[in-house]
């Protein structure tokens, strides 16, 4: 039994069984060998390395991840920032993200904003300048790339979950059918712990800083008339926006 739970954490990774192994090997019988090789290999197979289970959930060649493994956790790290067809991109199932274009997961899903005075609504130039100086003034951000011809941006800030990690805020202006901001925040690095198969959640920590930074532009949320699997449709139709899945 000793040996078996020094086995027992191969199923984390390579290195790991291996030294297990090269224990079983030294220290047990040959009968004894026999039956703890069977038990780490069940062990494995019920067992799945932390990082073979994180990357069958993030599973997106788009998003550039990579993986880094420890024996407690398995820490995805993704760059799925940048605009797709001139479109904030959607939230993937394993990461912690709010966007205008998740309208497939209600839970990610956040409206566009509008601006509520009269100039910045007929001057598109105008209130682009406003949303610089606003995510600019929000603490812990720092502006990485700025477009103002094509009216994107994208602000880098400490993460919440895991402390030392990156979130990527971007947003995009669109004037066509009326001025109205597409936005995406999200968290690079998703963490799993074992033998949990979810990363842990962060979700709050983005809706606060976009929380933040509407209520210093003074902009509102545009109000959607319909949820489920209308809401793309009522996008388009209402406000114009387009979105991607």
């Amino acid at each position: 039994l000793a040996a078996l739970s020094v086995a027992r954490p191969a199923v984390i990774g390579s290195e790991a069984s291996r030294q297990a192994l090269a224990h079983i090997h030294h220290t047990s019988s040959p009968h004894r060998r026999a039956a703890l090789h069977a038990g780490l290999l069940s062990a494995s197979l019920c067992f799945p390395p932390l990082a073979a289970r994180a990357a069958t959930i993030t599973g997106d060649v788009g998003r550039k991840c990579t993986t880094a493994s420890t024996p407690s956790a398995t820490t995805v790290t993704c760059q799925g920032y940048g605009l797709a067809g001139g479109r904030v991109r959607s939230c993937a199932a394993d990461e912690a993200c709010l966007s205008t274009s998740a309208i497939s997961n209600p839970s990610k899903f956040a409206p566009p904003w509008s601006p509520i005075s009269a100039q910045e609504a007929a001057d598109a130039a105008r209130a682009w300048r406003s949303v610089a100086a606003a995510v600019a003034e929000e603490p812990g951000l720092r502006i990485v790339e700025q477009d103002d011809g094509g009216r994107y941006l994208r602000a880098t800030g400490p993460s919440a979950v895991p402390t030392d990690g990156t979130d990527d805020v971007e947003f995009v202006l669109r004037d066509d059918g009326g001025v109205r901001l597409l936005y995406r925040s999200a968290t690079r690095q998703s963490v799993f712990l074992y033998p949990l198969q979810q990363p842990v959640s962060n979700q709050q920590s983005h809706i606060d800083r976009l929380a933040s930074i509407r209520r210093r532009l003074g902009w509102e949320e545009a109000g959607l008339p319909v949820d489920g699997p209308d809401l793309g449709r009522a996008m388009g139709d209402r406000y114009s926006v387009p979105t991607v899945t």
